[in-house]
């Protein structure tokens, strides 16, 4: 067989194990959405403004690891023992987590569809500039020594 048919084949094979990787990530992704981030929010949509807050400031920890990455070094804590010292950075951290939380709402046809217009209008507002919230919230992180670029 020449070098170039087996070139390929290695190819071929290393494609199919990454696209099985890939379906299989994808899925643990779904299975965990379906599982634990789709009834949260849907119990969020039920919770009045001061429980949302509450709501966000338990989840700290975990909304910050998707800004820092894998919270190996426990800054998902750091963040939330910050949050309770620094009242600003506690606002931009509510504000940043109610825009996440509004963002996934907004993007799930099956949440968004149980909601009154007004609750879809808030929570379209809320996801607005999702971003710039996001962007704020790390730079008053960083103030706060908690994350370096």
């Amino acid at each position: 067989m020449k070098l170039w048919k087996k070139i390929l084949i290695g190819v071929l094979v290393i494609a199919a194990i990454g696209i099985g990787a890939l379906g299989y990530g994808l899925f643990k992704v779904q299975k965990l959405y379906t599982e634990k981030i789709a009834p949260d929010m849907i119990r969020y949509t039920q919770m009045a403004p001061a429980e949302q807050d509450k709501y966000i400031i338990s989840r700290m920890e975990e909304f910050t690891a998707m800004i820092a990455g894998e919270d190996k070094d426990g800054k998902g804590k750091a963040v939330v023992e910050a949050m309770e010292k620094d009242p600003e950075l506690r606002q931009a951290g509510i504000v940043w987590g109610r825009a996440l939380c509004a963002t996934i709402i907004k993007d799930n046809a099956d949440i968004s569809a149980k909601l009154t217009p007004a609750q879809r209008a808030q929570y379209i507002r809320e996801a607005d500039d999702l971003d710039d919230k996001s962007e704020h919230f790390q730079k008053m992180m960083m103030r706060a020594g908690l994350l370096h670029k």
